[in-house]
């Protein structure tokens, strides 16, 4: 019992790392109210799998934030942000809650936590324009593991940078990260065409994946919750939607096929790689590698590389193999260190 707690313990030190002190006192309370009294809670303490990997706690949190975004739990809905509760009034409603909609919670478990955090895009677009500025305006834009597809949206967003903005001043949404400098922003860049897979894609019209992803914005954290709600209205306003398909044939399908308008074909993911096991690894490795034999590519993405602090942002042009580390930044989009040129 003590390994899974190992996990919540973890999940509390990088929640309130990142900016959730709520969601850091539910991951330390969770000893009181996961236990093998309930479906909910044999499931996770007997977890079968890598707690840590399939993110465990922030299944569980997910589906308690699903119940009071739907207003079916008034006890629990007491104790969650705006309001102000005790430790112990937390973790009565919690395990009341858990009690209650002990089945609902069970399967929630079964499933991944799905987010698309909008503010990433901050973090992508200084990749969008090195990559502009180098092999010229027109990108041809391939987004795997795309969600709803909010990033994949980027250029139609407003960007503050200190005081270096980019974008439609008048863009429903403005992200403004954190930086010591800006990130060069000047060059021209035109998306000439842009495609999204996801395994289990997301509507952003439909109420049902709206209040889905809703519910993996930890509750406290309101400025994230309304920018979610402003990208999903952008992006339910556009035609364009995210096809349910796996990355590795998704790729290997639209790759065979030339780049729109003779632009720079651009693989783009964001705290999508964890996820995956090798051979899906191998198989969007191996598409990339076939497709810039005819024309080139570059791979950016925003993860985890083993390095600190945050996530990388890493561009690999093929068919060179050329490799670069152009920044540093937050996983949610708070803040960019800019490394490249």
């Amino acid at each position: 019992m003590s390994d899974i707690f190992d996990h919540f313990r973890r999940q509390a030190e990088a929640c309130r790392a990142m900016g959730s002190p709520f969601t850091a006192r539910l991951a330390d309370l969770a000893p009181r109210f996961v236990d093998r009294t309930t479906l909910t809670g044999r499931r996770v303490i007997a977890w079968n799998g890598h707690a840590g990997e399939d993110a465990v706690p922030l299944r569980l949190f997910g589906g308690l934030h699903r119940l009071v975004l739907t207003g079916r739990d008034a006890g629990l809905a007491a104790v969650y942000p705006p309001a102000e509760a005790s430790d112990e009034a937390i973790a009565a409603a919690v395990g009341a809650a858990v009690a209650q909609h002990d089945h609902e919670l069970h399967d929630i478990l079964m499933s991944p936590p799905q987010t698309n955090e909008v503010g990433r895009s901050a973090m992508l677009l200084p990749g969008f324009l090195w990559l502009a500025r180098r092999f010229g305006p027109k990108l041809d834009i391939l987004e795997i593991g795309a969600s709803a597809g909010l990033n994949l949206h980027w250029d139609d967003y407003a960007y503050r940078y200190g005081d270096t903005r980019w974008g439609n001043p008048k863009a429903p949404i403005e992200l403004s990260p954190d930086c010591d400098a800006p990130p060069p922003l000047d060059g021209a860049v035109e998306v000439v065409h842009r495609g999204a897979c996801d395994l289990s894609p997301l509507d952003p019209t439909n109420p049902e994946h709206r209040t889905r992803l809703l519910s993996y914005v930890w509750a406290d954290q309101a400025e994230r919750k309304a920018r979610l709600v402003a990208a999903l209205d952008h992006a339910a306003a556009r035609p364009e939607r995210v096809e349910a398909a796996d990355a590795a044939e998704f790729l290997a399908r639209e790759l065979a096929a030339p780049p729109t308008d003779g632009a720079l074909r651009v693989v783009v993911h964001s705290i999508f790689w964890q996820y995956l096991a090798d051979p899906a690894r191998l198989g969007i490795q191996t598409a990339m590698l076939r497709a810039a034999e005819a024309a080139p590519l570059a791979w950016l993405r925003l993860e985890a590389d083993g390095r600190t602090p945050g996530a990388g942002l890493l561009v690999t042009l093929f068919p060179s193999g050329e490799h670069h580390v152009l920044a540093r930044g937050d996983f949610h989009g708070r803040w960019l260190r800019w490394l490249g040129e």
